[in-house]
């Protein structure tokens, strides 16, 4: 598979991850049945194919991001041959079933982003769908928002012999506020995806200069309005986090173009979100009154008893399923602490920081400037995901595990093309 070739691929997963909803599934495959999945899945295959036949040598092919998803997997697989022994349900069968087919798809995604994609400019094709993607979520979030118009339920017409799964709604309440969705199936993911997608956004306006303006910072103005139409703490945890990252590895100047635009940004937020301020001051200073915050609290001695239970491997990824909404954990780390165990929390742990690191590695000693900034707004991502999975279950939403997977994959394939040698780049 030619670099060419993986771009395209990828292309065509993240315009499924943001274009088709990932709530609408082919049933007889289950959860993961939506698009972006099947897409992912088949990447996996093309990986494992061009590997067998010689086409690459995933053997000498070595990078940090690897081998953290490899522990994953190590984790994964130790925790599901356990589970019979702890006699699980028909539910949690199909869960652990489920969260198998979500790493074979991140897998996928990992490997031939980061092993296949040896030119820059396929790179650069990659982000650049990934964040009109999220551009696409945040135009339908405005009229989500203003409007009160969905065209979600319209996308799923179109996908003949799919069925849609669960009851996902594109607006819910917090005070006098509606919160929206976009393309994802939660105010929280959509907040967050967006968070991660702001640094992509600002380095594509600050180096796409063949490009005309509009086309060069649009996306910008409608992935930011998502963090304000979500109604999210998160997604304000992830924004700051992502481009705080990106903001200390730009150059002077486009550093300072950056901090002085953010207070314009923040006004405009302000003025066209009415309660908008009283509503995030409310959040941030509920403490425990708030609902949210309390229900984390509740669930703290049912974790640490699940974790008594089963301590090392836990009960198997994707079996603390929770009809009652009480009982989620709004917390990845703590969900993957009752399914994996403790180890699988070290596990996620590095899954999740690992990317950040290698990239942090590689802008310090990158000279080209527009190349350590890309790598600068990847670990922005890389690390706003880590953060924001202590505040929401993220590995539960469809699309944040696809932008993630991304991203991830990306940081791979930007980290090998700093330690290949200059004639082979």
């Amino acid at each position: 598979m030619g670099s060419q070739q993986a771009a395209v691929m990828l292309q065509a997963f993240a315009v499924a991850a943001f274009v088709l909803p990932t709530d609408t599934v082919i049933r007889v495959i289950g959860a993961q049945g939506y698009v972006a999945s099947l897409i992912a899945m088949l990447l996996l295959a093309a990986w494992i194919v061009t590997a067998i036949f010689g086409y690459h040598d995933p053997l000498h092919t070595r990078y940090p991001i690897r081998g953290a998803l490899a522990l994953m997997w190590i984790c994964t697989l130790l925790s599901y041959a356990a589970m019979p022994f702890y006699v699980p349900d028909e539910s949690q069968r199909l869960g652990a079933g489920r969260w198998l087919m979500l790493w074979a798809g991140t897998s996928g995604v990992v490997l031939v982003a980061a092993e296949h994609l040896r030119s820059m400019r396929d790179v650069h094709r990659v982000v650049r769908v990934i964040v009109w993607g999220g551009a696409f979520s945040g135009f339908i979030a405005v009229f989500q928002f203003w409007l009160h118009w969905d065209l979600k339920p319209y996308l799923r017409q179109l996908l003949v012999g799919f069925e849609r799964n669960g009851d996902y709604s594109g607006f819910q309440g917090r005070d006098a506020l509606v919160r929206v969705t976009g393309m994802a199936n939660h105010p929280i993911e959509f907040g967050v995806v967006a968070g991660m997608l702001l640094p992509l956004a600002i380095w594509l306006g600050l180096y796409g200069r063949q490009r005309s303006a509009l086309r060069r910072w649009l996306p910008l103005v409608l992935i930011g309005m998502c963090i304000p139409m979500s109604v999210s703490r998160s997604a304000i945890l992830a924004s700051v986090t992502s481009v705080g990252v990106l903001v200390v590895a730009l150059p002077v100047a486009e550093r300072a173009r950056v901090i002085l635009f953010t207070p314009v940004a923040v006004v405009g937020v302000f003025a066209s979100t009415p309660g908008y301020l009283r509503t995030m001051y409310g959040l941030f200073t509920a403490g425990s009154t708030d609902p949210s915050v309390a229900n984390r609290l509740n669930n703290y001695p049912r974790v640490l008893a699940a974790v008594q239970a089963h301590p090392w491997l836990g009960a198997g990824g994707g079996t603390d399923i929770q009809t009652d909404l009480t009982k989620v954990l709004d917390n990845q780390y703590l969900k993957s602490a009752i399914e994996l165990g403790l180890v699988g929390v070290l596990a996620l742990i590095l899954y999740l920081v690992v990317p950040m690191i290698a990239m942090v590695q590689v802008a310090v000693k990158a000279r080209d400037p527009e190349f350590r900034a890309l790598c600068a707004a990847l670990a922005g991502a890389a690390l706003a995901a880590a953060v924001a999975s202590y505040t929401f279950d993220s590995f539960s939403f469809a699309q944040f595990a696809s932008v993630h997977a991304l991203v991830v994959g990306l940081c791979g394939t930007c980290w090998l093309h700093a330690h290949r040698p200059p004639s082979s780049s």
